[in-house]
């Protein structure tokens, strides 16, 4: 195995969070790792909806933490909250400095939009549907301007390297060179999300919640896992591997659920409609579906829909749907989950975690809209801040990694894959219940055990079939943590339903210790 010079500290991921975290380390020597091809791709440049941050003159950080509360059925972490919300304006003013080119109105400020949940326009675009993008392009255009960040793509980080509670570096898999031992002091684990693990899913093929993996690997604590929230509205026409979203400010601009009459349904699952939280909309949905019904978007109310949604618009012309004219289909797809790796719990000296990976506590039981981006730009940049200032001693070190005797050929990868996707979805999906989460835990250990019996000959170690084997293993493992944490929460909540036990239970309320206006 071969070792890399020294880093200050390695950034596992180059989204939105981990992109900010090797920006806001100064002049230290980062080196920025991604198990893909290119350093811009991944969830964050796919998010439509824009950035939440109270910039208004009607605005305030405490209004913008009562709706995050309030959307998070009163179980996020007040403490943290209350963070991200009064620093969301020094995070925009930040971009605007990096020169983000945030849309204005016809009087040349910044455009603000509202979204479900939301009580004042707060959502901040670039690009019309294309903030995500827009915000990956303006980090990245800044961070390779910096000699002091380093980049090496086609690497998959497997483990973390610890001597007791100090980080030591990381293993991974090069495509260039096999198995790799990085040194650092510290590292930050920022590689997004997990929705790979369903078969709806709007997160790209690469979310396949590698930073709580290695965790769980690691002896750390993953908390809440079990919040998974499914994006009410995506295009109901695969694209690849996940389904195209449609973003919720569509509906806060006067889009309409409706039934293949055109008939709106919205108003018997809540007096907010299309407006209420992304969980309820999306078991009003679901709950169409599974009683026959097929459900779609009607856009014709949205006047210069081209202009103000193109992303969307281009999209579905693509598929040949004219949303000035059609019913758009769409169906409640997993888009974020608001567990991961607790950074309230106490974390190995050196070790950050940003991004969809980490659970701060920001999202509770259901993140409101909007919330995740400023969430990167937030906490990148302090779990930078954090780690920087411990220091610990490097050791002589020869890591164990992992052996790659069993690995199978791409064909039984993907199909074990698949069938993990419908395991989950199936059992551990919108409307939960113990039946479901017993029946979905013994189908998937039992597909976890016919894995490894299955008989592959084959000895190629070809990059792109290790990293489809490295992720099937990692995908097992939160799937069946998943589960757990499903069925040990015996209540219903924001984005964990279980219909044997549909009510709040107080034994997950948590103390808000701050007044709500």
């Amino acid at each position: 195995m071969d070792s890399d010079p020294v880093f200050d500290i390695i950034v596992v991921g180059s989204g939105a969070a981990g992109l900010t975290a090797a920006i806001e380390s100064g002049s230290k020597r980062v080196l920025i790792v991604t198990k893909t091809g290119s350093f811009t791709s991944g969830s964050s440049p796919l998010a439509q909806g824009g950035i939440a941050a109270s910039t208004g003159s009607d605005d305030s950080p405490d209004l913008h933490y009562d709706d995050t509360i309030k959307a998070g059925v009163f179980s996020g972490i007040s403490d943290q909250i209350s963070f991200l919300t009064q620093n969301g304006e020094s995070a925009i003013e930040n971009l605007i400095k990096l020169n983000m080119q945030f849309d204005k109105n016809e009087h040349g400020d910044l455009d603000r939009n509202k979204e479900a949940a939301h009580s004042r326009r707060r959502v901040l675009k670039a690009g019309g549907d294309a903030t995500g993008r827009v915000l990956v392009e303006t980090l990245y255009s800044e961070a390779v301007k910096r000699s002091n960040i380093h980049w090496k793509s086609n690497f998959f980080v497997y483990d973390l390297v610890l001597d007791g509670d100090t980080v030591q570096g990381v293993v991974g898999y090069s495509k260039d060179s096999g198995w790799q031992f990085i040194r650092s002091q510290r590292v930050i684990l920022a590689t997004g999300g997990l929705g790979q693990l369903f078969g709806h899913t709007t997160n790209p093929k690469e979310a396949t919640g590698d930073s709580m993996a290695i965790a769980l690997r690691s002896g750390l604590r993953l908390k809440e896992i079990e919040m998974v929230q499914f994006h009410p509205t995506a295009l109901n026409v695969k694209n690849g591997d996940s389904l195209m979203l449609l973003t919720e400010a569509l509906r806060g601009d006067g889009a309409i659920l409706v039934k293949k009459d055109g008939t709106p349904f919205m108003g018997k699952y809540s007096p907010l409609k299309e407006l209420a939280p992304r969980d309820v909309v999306s078991r009003g949905i679901w709950s169409e579906i599974i009683n026959g019904f097929d459900v779609f978007l009607d856009l014709t109310k949205i006047d210069n829909i081209g202009d103000k949604f193109p992303t969307v618009t281009s999209f579905c012309l693509k598929v040949g749907l004219n949303p000035n004219i059609d019913l758009i289909p769409v169906t409640p797809a997993v888009h974020y989950v608001m567990g991961g790796v607790d950074i309230n719990s106490i974390l190995p000296k050196g070790l950050g975690v940003a991004g969809e990976a980490a659970y701060t506590g920001v999202h509770g039981a259901n993140r409101l809209a909007s919330n995740s981006l400023l969430e990167c730009l937030v906490y990148g940049k302090s779990e930078a801040l954090r780690v920087l200032k411990e220091n610990h001693e490097l050791i002589d070190f020869i890591p164990e990694y992992l052996s790659l005797s069993n690995i199978k050929s791409g064909e039984i990868i993907k199909k074990y894959r698949s069938d993990l996707q419908k395991i989950m979805y199936t059992y551990c999906g919108i409307i939960r219940n113990e039946t479901l989460l017993e029946k979905g835990k013994v189908e998937l250990k039992d597909l976890k055990t016919r894995l490894y019996k299955e008989k592959d000959d084959s000895e190629s170690l070809e990059y792109s079939r290790v990293v489809c084997w490295l992720e099937l293993l990692n995908m097992m493992d939160l799937g069946l943590s998943m589960i757990d944490s499903a069925l040990y929460r015996k209540e219903s909540r924001g984005a964990h339903y279980r219909d044997d036990y549909p009510e709040k239970s107080i034994k997950w309320d948590r103390i808000i210790v701050k007044e709500l206006g």
